[in-house]
């Protein structure tokens, strides 16, 4: 019953594939000749983001699966959600929430994304030029971002730099600095709130410190 159940996910997603063909082979190609652009890419990125249900879900994700850095199989991405840029890593069994905007990222094994969640590309991809206004995006100070394994971002989190492995961003966070693994952050700017304990281990005491005093 198990293998059955694989082959017809395998079967599933090939197909999605195939019906995200002519989507992502505009990407591939604008990758070749316009390696520095992501227009046509976003544009698509844009379109299967309003595929509703489950089989607009399933789309989605075949459509990424071959116009991402790498995309695993079993992973989920809802309505809405964009990735806004090419280079991302989604490890197998993440979870993308409705109307996430996810750029340059690594997203490790298990993470969860809550909803309206936006992951950006560092803090410094803007400058202020020699007249003292800001400078549009500048691309080759762009980071990749990483979550990890297990971790949770609540709704409407911002997310500016990595997050460790088991960690939680509560909703409407706003995370400028890396959060250690294993920790509860919050507010604007985040702080921790509390160590995240297995069950049946003591307690930590180390309440509301910076994320820069946390170890």
């Amino acid at each position: 019953m198990a293998s059955l159940r694989r082959a017809l996910k395998v079967t599933v997603d090939a197909i999605a594939i195939a019906l995200m063909s002519p989507l992502s082979a505009c990407c591939a190609l604008e990758r070749r000749l316009a390696p520095a652009s992501e227009r046509v890419f976003a544009t698509c990125a844009q379109t299967v983001a309003l595929l509703p249900g489950l089989p607009g879900m399933i789309l989605r994700r075949g459509f990424y699966r071959v116009a991402l850095e790498s995309c695993a199989r079993d992973c989920f991405i809802g309505f809405g959600a964009v990735f806004t840029h090419r280079a991302v890593i989604v490890e197998p069994h993440v979870y993308i929430g409705p109307y996430a905007l996810i750029a340059s990222s690594r997203l490790r094994e298990g993470c969860l994304i809550g909803s309206r969640v936006s992951v950006l590309s560092g803090g410094a991809l803007h400058a202020l030029g020699p007249d003292g206004r800001w400078l549009p995006s500048d691309m080759s100070r762009m980071v990749q971002i990483e979550i990890g394994a297990g971790a949770w971002l609540g709704e409407g989190a911002i997310i500016i730099a990595n997050v460790g492995p088991g960690a939680m961003a509560a909703a409407g966070s706003v995370v400028p600095s890396p959060v250690p693994p294993r920790v509860l952050v919050g507010g604007n700017p985040a702080r921790m709130i509390r160590r995240l304990e297995v069950a049946g281990t003591p307690q930590s005491e180390e309440r509301d410190a910076p994320l820069a005093a946390v170890r």
